[in-house]
């Protein structure tokens, strides 16, 4: 038997809402009548299944709140406000409602949930509840049906579900590219030059032999910590995907940068109308969208995926200076279906060595060595 610590929470918000209706169809004894309320779009009064229950002489709601670990979403005060007022307009009137949520326990949500069912009852009104995941599991241990239909990943019917990896590996190991520069002071004895040649000397050290470079001739400089990541996304279900968008993004202090890959031409020596057209052509041919510094959006062309069929696509970024390891996280969307993950990111950088010796005439202007790390940019 698996482990309640080994019971993952449902990985879109249909098969938890599946689950809440054949558990609480159990914990209610009313497996025949207990139902999904209306479907998606439809005003549901903060009832998503409901149920007539003998125990409470009247019917019961659940309000089903898909919670993830991957930005430690929990459910709020407001949000309970906002559905107890909802379900107030659910007819007949209830007698229980309960907040089923894959969030976490939070001893202060359920203070809360105590204090507004007090609330309610004094009015008059339907008692109020929550399950949170601990306590959904615990749930199922005790009713083996669904239990059985949970564990064997929700097969009573044919199911979506996707795979998003990095060509096909769930971790990777990038390698930005800097430079450890050490600065070294070395005195050079000049006593035993002319005193002139000395000055003429000194002279020559201090100028600046930098060519200046016309800004039209001048290389393009590209920064070596940009790492490249190649995402590739599955139908490893049973059903065609239709209308799919994938969302991946980072925590913010994780990255200094992050791009989408996509450029409009202009290049020198192009007429603006080649350059027009050129750039339509990549315009309608576009899938990838930086929608915030720290987050992109992939639109497949072809939005149609059957069984077994994939989509590719690359992005670049720049981890911050400093991690080792950090998170994509994503999140697919299609009709009827959506569903959240992350993938591993390790950071090994790529350090080049350099010595830049410095000669001084002067004792008094020795100084111990200088170290310095910076990103490695070459020109193009």
């Amino acid at each position: 038997m698996i482990a309640q610590t080994q019971l993952k929470k449902p990985s879109n918000w249909q098969d938890f809402e599946k689950l809440c209706k054949l558990l609480w169809g159990e914990i209610w004894i009313c497996e025949d009548s207990i139902k999904r309320h209306g479907r998606q779009g439809q005003n549901q009064h903060g009832v998503d299944v409901f149920s007539y229950v003998e125990k409470y002489k009247g019917y019961c709601g659940i309000q089903c709140k898909g919670k993830d670990d991957y930005v430690n979403a929990q459910l709020t005060e407001a949000e309970i406000d906002a559905e107890i007022e909802k379900a107030l307009g659910f007819e007949p009137e209830l007698k229980l409602l309960v907040f089923a949520t894959t969030a976490n326990k939070d001893a202060k949500i359920e203070r809360y949930i105590r204090k507004k069912d007090i609330e309610n009852r004094v009015k008059g009104l339907f008692a109020v509840d929550i399950a949170s995941w601990e306590d959904i599991v615990d749930q199922l241990e005790r009713y083996r049906t669904t239990y059985n239909w949970y564990v064997n990943n929700c097969q009573f019917k044919d199911t979506t579900d996707v795979r998003v990896t990095f060509d096909g590996e769930e971790e990777i190991t990038i390698h930005p590219e800097y430079i450890r520069t050490t600065i070294h002071y070395e005195y050079k004895d000049l006593t035993l030059l002319e005193p002139t040649w000395r000055s003429q000397l000194k002279d020559l050290v201090s100028q600046n032999f930098d060519a200046s470079i016309m800004s039209w001739s001048r290389p393009s400089p590209i920064d070596k910590r940009w790492c490249e990541l190649n995402i590739r996304i599955e139908n490893i279900g049973k059903t065609v995907i239709k209308t799919p968008k994938l969302v991946v993004f980072f925590k913010s202090n994780e990255i200094v940068e992050i791009d989408d890959d996509f450029y409009y031409c202009n290049a020198w020596g192009i007429n603006e109308a080649a350059k027009a057209q050129i750039n339509a052509g990549r315009d309608a041919k576009r899938e990838v969208f930086q929608t915030y510094s720290n987050q992109l959006e992939y639109r497949p062309k072809n939005s149609v995926f059957v069984q077994e069929d994939y989509r590719e696509f690359h992005m670049s970024i720049i981890p911050a200076d400093g991690i080792k390891t950090l998170s994509l996280i994503w999140k697919f969307l299609c009709e009827d279906y959506q569903k959240m993950g992350y993938l591993i990111i390790n950071v090994e950088p790529k350090i080049e060595e350099q010595v830049k010796t410095i000669e001084v005439y002067d004792k008094s202007e020795l100084k111990p060595d200088e170290v310095y790390i910076e990103a490695k940019i070459v020109e193009k």
